[in-house]
């Protein structure tokens, strides 16, 4: 609570008008202020400050940072649907719109057609990859992220569906760390279908991207997807011991959702192990 305590000081500097005086000053502390009131579940002032920066924000961009600690509370606090439905919505505005698939065939071709594309990229090539720079693209890849455990929770038939938008976003316009959770989830669903070792490729590509980007924010939630596809092919007693750096990790970057998620992984696979 110290960081936050501190840009809401700064913030009582601001003369009255400062969202047209200090603009820039204005979203720079509120967004500042956001992030550490989500970092320490303070979900009330969260919302309080994001009223504030909705209201103030000159563009719909200025306004993605607030909107996505928003959708990140709510995952937290498990109001899933809320979470997904805020999500699609700013991805619509994003011009990103993700068709419902009418049937698992629908399904299946779709993962084909990206495994296809992939088959032509060796590890190196994508570690190697061109950066995403888009910043539009890059909040869109942080809203995916965040909605794809809501939907593996709420609704499965539309999970592939975000996860192989974020590896098409990815291929389309370049890496970024948020792509180590599209890699992580696609590779968890070829393991869930049977294609054990590529499955198995991807999740450890996954891993490679977030040591590459050194990417805190999404450490946890790879290595608690990660390693339960990794199970299939090393041993259980080894492999789920990376729950605890996934704990860790998550803790860290503020991520309580996955925190938790790791620990309850770790405790439910050493029952199985």
């Amino acid at each position: 609570g110290l960081a936050l305590s501190f840009f809401e000081h700064g913030s009582s500097f601001l003369c009255q008008n400062h969202w047209n005086d200090d603009y820039d000053l204005s979203l720079e502390l509120f967004d500042c202020s956001a992030k550490c009131a989500y970092a320490i579940g303070d979900h009330v002032r969260l919302g309080e400050i994001s009223k504030q920066v909705l209201s103030g924000a000159r563009s719909f961009g200025d306004k993605l940072n607030v909107l996505y600690h928003s959708v990140s509370s709510l995952f937290d606090a498990s109001l899933m649907n809320e979470a997904i439905d805020k999500g699609f919505w700013v991805l619509s505005m994003l011009g990103i719109n993700l068709p419902r698939p009418s049937s698992t065939d629908e399904i299946l071709s779709l993962i084909e057609e990206t495994r296809s594309i992939l088959r032509g990229l060796s590890d190196g090539a994508l570690l190697n990859y061109k950066l995403m720079t888009d910043s539009t693209k890059i909040m869109a890849m942080k809203f995916l992220s965040r909605i794809e455990m809501s939907l593996v929770m709420t609704s499965c038939d539309f999970t592939p569906i975000v996860m192989l938008q974020m590896v098409k976003l990815s291929l389309e316009h370049g890496i970024t760390p948020i792509s180590a959770v599209g890699f992580v989830y696609f590779g968890s669903v070829l393991v869930s279908i049977g294609h054990i070792e590529e499955g198995y490729r991807y999740v450890k590509l996954a891993k490679k991207l977030v040591s590459q980007f050194d990417a805190k924010e999404v450490a946890g939630e790879v290595i608690a997807i990660s390693t339960q596809a990794i199970g299939y092919i090393e041993p259980m007693q080894s492999a789920i011991e990376f729950h605890v750096l996934g704990h860790k990790s998550a803790l860290e970057a503020g991520d309580i959702g996955f925190a938790s998620m790791n620990c309850s992984l770790y405790i439910s696979n050493l029952l199985w192990s």
